[in-house]
C-alpha cells in the first residue's frame, strides 16, 4: 500500500546558523541561494530531519518504525516548504527563517506562486495512490490554492480546523477530519493542537499497517467516525493514553458495516469477449492507433439505479464489467498497463500474474496491450526502481505485445534532475534492448524517449534509431501545448525513418491527428475523455455531435459527506435530506418521461444541490441545457440506450464511469473520422468552440 503523506514545515529546525537564508535571501533569486547552500553544506539535512516542531516529530515516529520494521505499507512524504515550496522528504536543505505566517493574502499568494507550491501540489494529489493525508494548517493549505481545477485521484483525508472546512468539503474523494481545541483536551490523545495532526497521523499509519482490511473501511468512514476510531488507537512513540471504557452498544455506523454484505462473484462477467470482423478491419486500416490506459475503471452490470445497489454486494474485479465488454466492440485499438497500477494491490499483481495480461483484461490475444512501467508513480525517487532484468522478465512473464523501455520522467518541477533522468534513460533503453535481442523475446520493444526541448527528443531518438529500435515513444508531453508538441515533432521526424513507429504518451489531441500523420506518429493513449465524466463541472457528458454537457450531481443522502455536515448543522434532519433526494430521482423520471417541465425539474435539483452545497456557484443555466436538449436520447450507443438518463446523473462510480465509457465510445469515433479527414471540434454545449482538453 503507498501513501502519501504532505505535511508543513515548522520555524522550529534540528540545526541553526547565522547565514539561515531568510525571506529577502529567498528573493535575490536561485543563485543566491546556491552559494549559501555551498557555504552550509555541512549542515544540510534531508527535510525529513530538519524540522523538529511536535507534529513533525510525531509524524516521523510512525515513518521511521515502518521503514524500520520493512512494513509493506510505504509513506511517500512531501513538505509544503514557505522558502522551497513542495520539497521531497529526502531533499537536502540547510536552516532557514521563512514562514507564511504574518504575511497578507495576496502577498502569500504571490510567493506561493514564485515557489510552484499550487502546481505542484496539483500535479502531486492528481497522481495515482492507495490513500492521501493532508496535514495542513490554514496558510500552508491557502499557499496550496486549491482550486476547481484540483483534482485528487486517490481517496484524500484531510486533518484540518474548522476555518479549513470550507475549501476541503467541495472536493469529491476528499474526508475533512475537523480538530479543534476541545479535541486535544481529550486525554487519551496526549497533544497540543499544534500537534494533533501528527498525533493523529501517526496512529492512523500504524493501524494501516497492522490492520489490512483497515484501507478498505476508510471508504465508508466519515472525518468523525475516523476521529473516534483513532482515539482508540495506540501509536508509535507517542505518550500512553489510558484504556477507553468498554462501550454498551454499537454505534449505528458500526452496525451498518457489520450487515454490509462481502463482495459476490458474478461468473458471467469473468469472460474473454469476441472481436467483430468489422473491429478487426476498422483498427487494422486505423493510421493512428488509440490505446486507452488500464485504471481499474470497471463498473456493475446489473447495477439497481432505483436503490442504488450493487448487484454483487461490494464491487471488485470478479463481479464487474471493463468498458469494452459493455459495447459490441471495444472503443480503442488496443491497452496501456503501468506497473505501478498493475502492482498497486497485493490481490491485483497476484490475479493479473496468475492470469497474464489479456486474460485479466478479458480481451483476446489479437487486441495488443502495451505495459510502460508508470514512471508518474516514481516520479520523484533519484532513480527508477526497477532493473531491467525485472522489466524484461515481467513483460514476458505477464504476455504483454509491447513493453516499454525503464524511463524517468523530465518535467520542470525536476529541472535540476533533468539531465541525469536523459542519460539514464537512455542508457536503460539501450540496455534494455540488447538484452530482448539476447534473449530473443517476442513481443515488440518500445524505446522510451525524454526530452526537455525539441533538440534534446530529436537527439535520443536519433540515438535510438541507431541503437536499432523499430518503435519509439515520446513522454513528459501530457501538459505541453499542440503547437509546441508538433515543434518537437517536426524536429523529432528528421531522424526517425519511416519504417519505425513513433508512440506518444498520454497525448490523443484529436484536432491535431493529421499532422501527427505527417510527422511519422502511429500510435497515442489518453484517458482524458474517461476521467473528464467526473472531473471539473460542466463538462461532463460527450454528446454524439460533439459537444460537452454538465452532469447533474445529487449528492448521497446518507453518504456524502456534504449532506451529513447538513443534518449535524442542524439546517435539515436526516429524513427530510432523504425525502429531498428521493424527489430530485423522482422528478429526473418524470421529466424523462414527459410529464414535468425542465424549469421545474431543474428548481428541485437546485434546491438538493443548494442546501448541501450552498457555496458551490449556481449551474442552473448549465442543468436546463442538460435537460433541454436531452443528449442521452439522441445518443445510439449501447450504455445510453440501455441506462438512459442514469448516465448524465453525476453521482457513484456505477454512473460517473458508464459516462466515462460513454465519453470515451464518442471520442473513438471522432478520432477515426478526424483520421480520415474530417475536421471536427469538440465544444461546449451551446457554441462550437474548440476543447483543448489536454493542453
Amino acid at each position: 500500500m503507498k501513501v502519501l503523506v504532505i505535511s508543513s514545515c515548522t520555524g522550529a529546525k534540528v540545526v541553526e546558523h547565522e547565514l539561515a537564508p531568510t525571506l529577502s535571501d529567498f528573493k535575490k533569486g536561485k543563485a543566491h541561494i546556491r552559494e549559501i547552500h555551498e557555504k552550509l553544506a555541512d549542515i544540510l539535512q534531508p527535510a525529513e530531519k530538519l524540522y523538529k516542531g511536535q507534529q513533525h516529530i510525531r509524524l516521523m515516529s510512525a515513518i521511521n518504525h515502518l521503514r524500520d520494521t520493512k512494513s509493506e505499507l510505504e509513506v511517500d512524504l512531501h513538505i509544503v516548504s514557505a522558502g522551497y515550496g513542495l520539497v521531497r522528504a529526502n531533499d537536502k536543505l540547510p536552516p532557514y527563517e521563512v514562514t507564511f505566517t504574518g504575511m497578507k493574502f495576496q502577498e502569500l499568494k504571490d510567493w506561493s506562486n514564485s515557489l510552484s507550491i499550487p502546481e505542484d501540489f496539483a500535479e502531486l494529489v492528481s497522481k495515482p495512490y492507495d490513500l492521501i493525508l493532508l496535514l495542513l494548517g490554514n496558510l500552508y493549505l491557502s499557499a496550496c490554492q486549491l482550486s476547481d481545477s484540483t483534482s485528487f485521484s486517490s481517496p484524500t483525508i484531510a486533518f484540518c480546523g474548522k476555518a479549513q472546512l470550507a475549501k476541503l468539503q467541495k472536493f469529491d474523494n476528499v474526508t475533512p477530519v475537523v480538530l479543534t481545541n476541545e479535541d486535544a483536551k481529550v486525554e487519551r490523545f496526549s497533544s497540543a493542537l499544534i500537534a494533533l495532526k501528527g498525533d493523529i497521523t501517526n496512529r492512523l499509519l500504524t493501524k494501516l499497517d497492522n490492520d489490512a482490511t483497515f484501507a478498505e473501511k476508510l471508504k465508508r468512514i466519515d472525518g468523525e467516525e475516523l476521529k473516534q476510531i483513532m482515539l482508540e488507537e495506540k501509536g508509535v512513540g507517542l505518550p500512553e493514553k489510558k484504556e477507553a471504557k468498554p462501550r454498551t452498544k454499537p454505534s449505528s455506523s458500526a452496525a451498518k458495516k457489520a450487515s454490509r454484505p462481502k463482495a459476490v462473484a458474478n461468473p458471467e462477467v469473468d469472460k474473454v469477449i469476441p472481436l467483430s470482423q468489422e473491429w478487426k478491419k476498422e483498427s487494422e486500416e486505423r493510421e493512428i492507433k488509440y490505446f486507452i490506459p488500464e485504471w481499474d475503471d470497471l463498473v456493475d452490470p446489473d447495477y439497481d439505479f432505483d436503490n442504488d445497489v450493487h448487484s454483487g454486494g461490494t464491487g471488485n474485479w470478479t463481479n464487474e464489467t471493463y468498458a469494452h465488454q459493455m459495447y459490441s466492440k471495444p472503443n480503442y485499438d488496443g491497452l496501456l498497463i503501468s506497473k505501478v497500477v498493475a502492482e498497486k494491490s497485493k490481490s491485483k499483481a497476484k490475479r493479473i500474474n496468475e492470469l497474464g495480461v489479456h486474460r485479466f483484461l478479458r480481451v483476446p490475444r489479437e487486441v495488443p496491450i502495451m505495459g510502460d512501467c508508470g514512471a508518474f508513480g516514481y516520479i520523484d525517487q533519484k532513480n527508477p526502481p526497477y532493473t531491467n532484468d525485472e522489466i524484461l522478465d515481467y513483460y514476458t512473464r505477464l504476455d504483454f505485445d509491447y513493453g516499454v523501455s525503464i524511463d524517468h520522467l523530465i518535467v520542470p518541477a525536476f529541472e535540476q534532475d533533468q539531465q541525469h533522468r536523459y542519460d539514464l534513460t537512455i542508457h536503460n533503453a539501450e540496455l534494455f534492448l540488447k538484452e530482448h535481442k539476447k534473449r530473443d523475446l517476442q513481443w515488440e520493444p518500445i524505446g522510451a524517449v525524454q526530452g526537455w526541448n525539441a533538440k534534446s527528443y530529436a537527439l535520443a531518438a536519433k540515438k535510438y534509431v541507431n541503437m536499432g529500435y523499430k518503435y519509439i515513444g515520446l513522454g513528459s508531453m501530457v501538459r505541453t501545448p499542440t503547437k509546441k508538441v508538433l515543434e518537437i515533432l517536426h524536429e523529432v521526424h528528421k531522424y526517425v525513418p519511416s519504417n519505425v513507429k513513433m508512440h506518444l504518451f498520454g497525448l490523443a489531441r484529436y484536432d491535431a491527428l493529421t499532422e501527427f500523420k505527417k510527422l511519422g506518429v502511429t500510435s497515442v493513449d489518453s484517458a482524458s475523455f474517461l476521467r473528464r465524466a467526473w472531473m471539473g463541472t460542466g463538462q461532463n457528458y460527450l454528446s454524439p455531435d460533439a459537444k460537452w454537457y454538465a452532469a447533474i450531481r445529487i449528492p448521497q443522502a446518507e453518504k456524502s459527506f456534504r449532506a451529513k455536515r447538513m443534518v449535524s448543522e442542524g439546517r435539515a434532519t436526516l429524513a427530510e435530506v432523504c425525502e429531498m433526494e428521493a424527489n430530485c430521482f423522482e422528478a429526473l423520471k418524470q421529466y424523462d418521461s414527459g410529464n414535468i417541465s425542465a424549469e421545474e425539474t431543474v428548481a428541485i435539483l437546485h434546491n438538493y444541490d443548494q442546501l448541501v452545497t450552498p457555496d458551490r456557484p449556481d449551474n442552473r443555466a448549465e442543468i436546463y441545457k442538460t435537460l433541454k436538449d436531452a443528449p442521452w436520447k439522441k445518443c445510439g450507443c449501447d450504455i445510453c440506450k440501455k441506462d438512459g438518463i442514469q448516465v448524465v446523473i453525476f453521482r457513484g462510480n456505477n454512473r460517473n464511469r458508464r459516462r466515462g465509457f460513454h465519453n470515451t465510445h464518442i471520442f473513438y469515433d471522432i478520432f477515426g473520422k478526424n483520421l480520415k479527414g474530417s475536421n471536427i471540434k469538440i465544444g461546449k454545449s451551446d457554441t462550437q468552440l474548440s476543447l483543448l482538453d489536454e493542453q
